[in-house]
């Protein structure tokens, strides 16, 4: 029986990473107030960046708002 190859498709290896899917890893965001303190700044310290145009600096003070933002790991 002969395997039925499937055409390449690049976006096959493309993964999303958002704000929601590391904050599990830094709890102490919880904490802050992000009316006062860039979340941006914050999660450049631990090696990400916020890569969606939407982000704004001092949007709300619920790390929650900011879940649906793409991040990029810096390497």
């Amino acid at each position: 029986m002969k395997k039925e190859k499937k055409a390449f498709n690049p976006d096959d290896f493309f993964t999303t990473t958002t704000v929601k899917d590391i904050v599990p890893k830094f709890e102490h965001l919880y904490q802050m107030n992000f009316k006062e303190i860039s979340l941006n700044n914050e999660l450049v310290k631990l090696n990400y960046e916020i890569i969606s145009k939407e982000y704004k600096d001092f949007m709300s003070s619920s790390l929650a708002d900011y879940y649906d933002f793409e991040v990029d790991e810096i390497v």
